[in-house]
């Protein structure tokens, strides 16, 4: 019963914790694309899934949820994928003439192969510039047009005419009132690819970086405001242990030790000296207690051969709060530490002893749920170190994480080129077999730490 109730904890805490530093990281990607002007079409809490529930904004056509496969979370920011095909803005500017089409008769009409077809209409479909929608043949699917308002904004723009976009339904036809290529141009500029680079540098920092941010106001929160329970250096007694010496010697709570055998007290620390000389020896003594404004002697009868250890006392517990500037150095010099933590991380000399010391989402859920028992103050610092480990793991320059796509970002503004889809692909699919070899690691360290 223990263990699944501890499980059910995990689980419940786990989730909690992780579904809302995953939602904080992706709010950060989304704020700043939707700051650009770029278009985002989903923003799910969960992996991608059929089963889902969602609503979508009136303003700007983002598609909100959640799905069942709560292990994570994702935007989807239209253009993340380059695209430069040549016929782009004529298959574009033909499909917005027609209204629907599919791949077969753009290999038609522009005496291109299949691949290619299906190619520039999937990358028009990142672009949210069409939809695809399954027909009845499911192998081909059907892209049409989406609805638009007279300066051709779509549900996903800023500004658009709302009223106008409901007038239209996907696949109408309309008549362009510019070129193919400035229609394709006023496209890119709505979408990841189409915008500046520091532009792409803020979208891409932005999901790591409120992560560190809330882990940084998490724990100046903690230390400041909730307070951290301490042990009082009065000699004042919190509590007494069942069965214990201090118990049969008549100690009760609130007690203030003015004296232990011939030891004067006064303050905690001077109990535990006199303890660690008198406990030893073995023999009886007395203490003077104050209580209700007067003083009482106790005797403590100490049992005959037998070692006592403990004399069975605890002192109060106060609240600290702490100034706030000492608090937020406190977390600034805890983030330093978890950034030489995670740079370990691609240190060869210290890659597998960091492993060693990673948790996996058990060790966090567990850890979260330990926390949440615990009280506000140890939630609070648990949820932070899992954020503040979250953002700086994520800028490790590892594709596919934020870091290696910031990596891909400066070296094609290095050598002024793109890097062709085909590298980013191949470095790409590298970086997630270590990241999946490392998730397995260390999840079998938390499950035989944890669970076995």
């Amino acid at each position: 019963m223990d263990f699944a109730a501890n499980t059910l904890s995990a689980v419940f805490w786990g989730l909690l914790v992780l579904s809302l530093l995953v939602v904080v990281h992706e709010g950060g990607h989304f704020l700043v694309a939707r700051s650009c002007s770029v278009r985002v079409t989903e923003f799910f809490l969960g992996m991608p899934s059929r089963f889902r529930l969602s609503r979508k904004s009136k303003t700007h056509g983002t598609e909100f949820g959640v799905t069942p496969i709560l292990f994570g979370g994702y935007n989807r920011i239209c253009g993340m994928e380059s695209s430069d095909d040549e016929l782009l803005a004529d298959v574009l500017a033909h499909i917005y003439r027609v209204g629907s089409v599919h791949a077969a008769d753009i290999c038609q009409a522009f005496s291109i192969d299949g691949d290619r077809a299906y190619a520039i209409l999937m990358a028009l479909v990142d672009w949210a510039s069409i939809r695809m929608v399954e027909g009845e043949d499911k192998d081909d699917p059907v892209f049409k047009t989406i609805p638009r308002d007279a300066a051709l904004l779509c549900e996903y723009d800023k500004e658009h005419d709302h009223a106008a976009i409901l007038s239209h339904a996907d696949g109408d036809t309309y008549e362009l009132p510019l070129s193919a290529s400035e229609f394709l141009e006023s496209e890119r500029h709505r979408v990841y690819q189409g915008i500046s680079f520091p532009k792409r540098l803020a979208m891409l920092i932005m999901g790591p970086f409120v992560n560190i941010l809330l882990a940084l106001f998490a724990v100046v929160f903690a230390l400041s405001v909730v307070g951290m329970d301490v042990g009082s250096t009065e000699p004042v007694i919190g509590s007494v242990h069942a069965g214990s010496l201090a118990e049969q010697a008549g100690v009760l709570p609130g007690d203030i030790f003015v004296r232990v055998g011939e030891y004067e007290i006064s303050e905690w620390y001077d109990i535990s000296d006199a303890l660690d000389v008198l406990l030893p020896a073995g023999e009886d003594f007395d203490i003077e207690v104050s209580r209700g404004g007067t003083n009482q002697i106790l005797h403590v009868d100490m049992p005959e051969n037998e070692a006592i250890e403990l004399l069975g006392v605890t002192n109060t517990v106060v609240k600290v709060r702490l100034p706030v500037g000492d608090a937020l150095a406190t977390a600034f010099q805890y983030a330093g530490q978890v950034a030489q933590f995670a740079l370990r991380l691609i240190n060869p000399a210290h890659t597998m002893e960091t492993i060693g010391q990673s948790s996996s989402i058990v060790g966090m859920s567990v850890m979260a749920s330990e926390a949440a028992s615990a009280g506000l103050f140890d939630l609070l610092l648990v949820m932070a170190a899992i954020s503040m480990s979250l953002g700086f793991m994520n800028l490790l320059p590892i594709p596919p994480l934020d870091g290696g796509k910031i990596l891909f970002e400066i070296i094609q503004r290095l050598i002024g080129k793109p890097i062709s889809v085909k590298v980013q692909n191949i470095v790409s699919y590298i970086g997630l077999a270590l990241l999946l070899a490392l998730f397995i690691f260390v999840l079998r360290n938390d499950l035989i730490r944890y669970v076995m």
